[in-house]
């Protein structure tokens, strides 16, 4: 199962299991994030391309205290890439740059989304899918940024990857805000040996938009 689908399941299994039947009204509840994506000019500046926008809808029914309702969910991933020349390999798309985008959920001053208590190692796996043989190891450097004008830690993790059969050393970056009601995280996932890229990425976190 794909992370973003399990984060997905994970929050409508949280509303409906923690007191919350009670209050859905009809047939249930329906919760959506609006999409997280990276602005025309922050990807023209920094060279990466759009492969995707997807949402991920889950809907399922939970039973208890003898009532069954269902709970919708609806998570947004927005993925881009750029080619980049990797030691010994060549040319490569091999610099990647994921956002998701979470519902935040409030019901009876109560909130609900499991993405809240993942560690940014966590976070971190939400590319995993995108990139073959991902492994995230210590922590190499954090530092404050501005995103979604609001203020957020991004956490520098040392880490492998395969690339075109073969293991290469990577950077993993993360963060995460909350923004309009929502929950967005970002993770970014390039070749260590690239220079400068981390300003390619700081680019893309600041031209984020939701």
């Amino acid at each position: 199962m794909h992370r973003r689908t399990a984060v997905a399941v994970a929050l409508a299994a949280l509303i409906a299991t923690s007191g919350c039947l009670g209050v859905l009204g009809g047939d249930g509840l329906s919760f959506s994030a609006s999409q997280a994506t990276v602005s025309e000019d922050a990807l023209q500046a920094t060279g990466y391309e759009e492969v995707s926008v997807n949402e991920s809808e889950i809907s399922r029914e939970f039973s208890a205290g003898g009532q069954s309702r269902n709970v919708t969910v609806t998570n947004w991933v927005a993925m881009y890439e750029r080619s980049v020349s990797v030691p010994v390999l060549g040319e490569r798309r091999a610099a990647v740059f994921g956002a998701f985008a979470s519902p935040g959920v409030s019901i009876l001053g109560q909130s609900f989304n499991p993405i809240v208590d993942y560690s940014e190692r966590d976070l971190a796996q939400l590319a995993q899918q995108q990139y073959d043989g991902l492994s995230v190891g210590q922590t190499a450097s954090t530092r404050n940024m501005t995103v979604l004008d609001e203020s957020t830690t991004v956490t520098k993790f040392e880490g492998s990857a395969t690339i075109g059969g073969q293991s290469v050393d990577v950077y993993v970056h993360v963060t995460k805000v909350k923004h309009d009601g929502d929950h967005v995280v970002a993770v970014a996932i390039y070749p260590q040996a690239l220079d400068g890229e981390q300003e390619h990425v700081d680019e893309l976190l600041t031209g984020l938009e939701h």
